[in-house]
């Protein structure tokens, strides 16, 4: 089978088809395209023997729904570590933020999160920040960006100053990690950023709008 499935927050990918695997009651069980766990949305699931066409689909252009908070930061660039907020809020200007977001349009090449799941040297870089090594020289991460547009700025308070939320929607190819796009964001614009929220919308055909979630095979 394979599956347009909805992965809630909260829950790795790795133990979200674990128990997928028992709610079908297949042999074999993959995804196409790990999600954070903090993440939601699309994840394409494949089973038995349609596991063997994963790289198929780990190929596919993907489509994100973000919520990226201006004037923060962490280590992991997003909410897994404590938020760092600067001294004063940054006042957002709405024409230089599509002069940024415009400027990442195409190929780029930025630095993969040391929080992320990148092998190096047989280990997953987060096993090496969780033992506090440090890594002089991260992969770059390569990839293209299609289009990304704002669908929203609101704010976030925090001690009575209103630090800017932006949430734009990005389509982007495979091997785009949105976490360091966000970082990235925020220092072109003078600033911090932080992912504060993620849902994949689209990988390739397959949409939020059709997936299913595993409460669907419990009926």
């Amino acid at each position: 089978m394979i599956l347009n499935m909805y992965k809630p927050p909260k829950i790795s990918s790795f133990n979200f088809i674990y128990r997928l695997k028992r709610v079908l009651n297949v042999k074999k069980i993959s995804h196409a395209g790990t999600l954070d766990p903090l993440a939601e949305g699309v994840m394409v699931v494949l089973t038995d023997s349609d596991c063997k066409i994963q790289d198929s689909f780990m190929k596919k252009d993907k489509e994100y729904e973000a919520t990226i908070l201006l004037g923060a930061g962490s280590e992991s660039f997003d909410l897994e570590k404590p938020l760092l907020f600067e001294e004063i809020a940054p006042e957002l200007d709405e024409v230089r933020l599509k002069e940024v977001l415009d400027s990442l349009n195409g190929h780029i090449s930025l630095p993969v999160p040391i929080f992320s799941a990148k092998v190096i040297s047989g280990k997953r870089l987060y096993k090496f920040a969780r033992a506090g090594k440090e890594i002089n020289d991260l992969p770059m991460m390569n990839s293209v960006i299609y289009e990304i547009k704002i669908l929203e700025v609101t704010s976030y308070n925090y001690f009575d100053q209103k630090f800017p939320l932006i949430k734009p929607l990005i389509s982007c190819s495979s091997g785009t990690y949105i976490r360091t796009l966000a970082n990235e964001i925020g220092l072109r614009l003078g600033t911090q950023g932080v992912l504060f929220h993620l849902k994949r919308t689209k990988v390739g055909e397959f949409s939020v709008n059709d997936s299913k979630t595993e409460n669907s095979f419990l009926l």
